[in-house]
């Protein structure tokens, strides 16, 4: 019997353990009420002032379909055979051009070039009513706001200009504190993704203007469509460069050659010396060389041309940057909202653990 009534008795005192009356929950909440509405009430404030300390944002969005691949020859069309007719030969025309993946271009929006090139960019500004460059901007629009008053006491005004620094024949870039802070704001304003199945490209802008939103879209799909076409155009339009400069060096060989042999069939019409017929064969010969050397440049200057716009990549835009209508943050109600309740989750943490120190200094 001694063994059930020790087994009842452990039953027992584990039931009075772990009971917990509802009760003493009430009891517990009314007695920590006031805690938990001073700690709402601070977290609530506290969060009024975040929430409009931080200015609206708005979202502009550009939808673009880029080119996956080079087109070879086959792509442009009945240019290859009108090609053919003119004694341009495009076997080596297409394919030859060096491309980018196109998961590699929200990085190309995520350089520093980038940020600097923003920066000196135009836009108007919807809220400051005047165009200024996008650099000018963010200056101003600080300047109206509470917290960009705050941090523009830390940036400091006397800034210099970005450098070109060379050190031992290699091109670097010397920034200020001021522009490295500017640039960083574009990197986390301007994003871009690309979805590998639909092969769409997709380039959002969050500033705290819509007009100005919209037209950093834009411009950061101008910047990504100019740096892929002359990065895949590059070898292409050197070629052009240099061709353009042998034909002209060629014409002149040409021309002068040309202007030889007639002088000097004008001199000599009368004379038949085998003398003269030597020195007329080589000018003539001269002249041949000149004419075959221009117009196998011309071929190829032709060529090369071709070989640009064919290498040049498409980029369809499927959805327009569109001016916002609707800001996209902050989500004030929900910021306010949110820290009230955790002050009073806290005030009620707080009680608990108060309650709990006082019991145990009491026994």
């Amino acid at each position: 019997m001694s063994v059930i009534e020790n087994t009842r008795q452990a039953s027992q005192s584990d039931d009075e353990t772990i009971e917990i009356r509802l009760s003493d929950v009430i009891q517990f909440l009314k007695e920590s009420r006031r805690t938990v509405i001073i700690g709402a009430i601070i977290a609530a404030m506290m969060g009024t002032l975040y929430s409009f300390t931080k200015s609206n944002q708005y979202i502009s969005q550009v939808s673009v379909m880029p080119e996956i691949q080079a087109k070879g020859v086959g792509g442009l069309g009945n240019l290859g055979s009108l090609a053919g007719l003119a004694g341009i030969s495009l076997d080596n025309a297409g394919g030859g051009g060096e491309t980018i993946r196109p998961d590699l271009y929200p990085n190309i929006l995520q350089s520093v070039p980038f940020g600097l090139h923003m920066l000196k960019q135009p836009v108007y500004s919807q809220l400051l009513n005047k165009k200024l460059t996008v650099e000018e901007f963010y200056k101003q629009f600080n300047e109206q706001t509470l917290l960009g008053k705050f941090i523009g006491k830390g940036i400091g005004e006397k800034e210099s200009e970005t450098k070109n620094t060379y050190n031992n024949n290699i091109k670097t870039l010397q920034l200020t504190k001021k522009q490295e802070g500017l640039i960083s704001i574009i990197h986390n304003s301007v994003t871009a993704t690309f979805d590998k199945k639909t092969g769409i490209m997709s380039i959002s802008a969050e500033m705290p203007d819509p007009v100005v939103a919209a037209s950093t879209a834009q411009l950061a799909l101008e910047y990504l469509t100019n740096y892929v076409t002359s990065y895949r155009t590059e070898k292409a339009r050197q070629q052009v460069f240099f061709l353009t400069r042998q034909l002209r060096e060629a014409k002149n060989r040409y021309q002068a050659s040309e202007y030889a042999l007639s002088s000097y069939r004008d001199r000599n019409r009368s004379l038949y010396l085998n003398t003269a017929k030597i020195e007329e064969q080589r000018l003539q010969a001269d002249f041949i060389l000149a004419q075959g050397v221009y117009n196998d440049l011309s071929k190829q200057l032709e060529q090369a041309k071709i070989k640009v716009a064919e290498e040049a990549p498409v980029f369809k835009t499927l959805e327009p940057p569109r001016v916002p209508l609707i800001k996209s943050s902050p989500k004030r109600t929900l910021i306010i909202i949110g820290l009230t309740v955790f002050g009073a989750f806290l005030g009620l943490i707080v009680h608990f653990t108060r309650k709990v120190i006082l019991g145990k200094s009491h026994r």
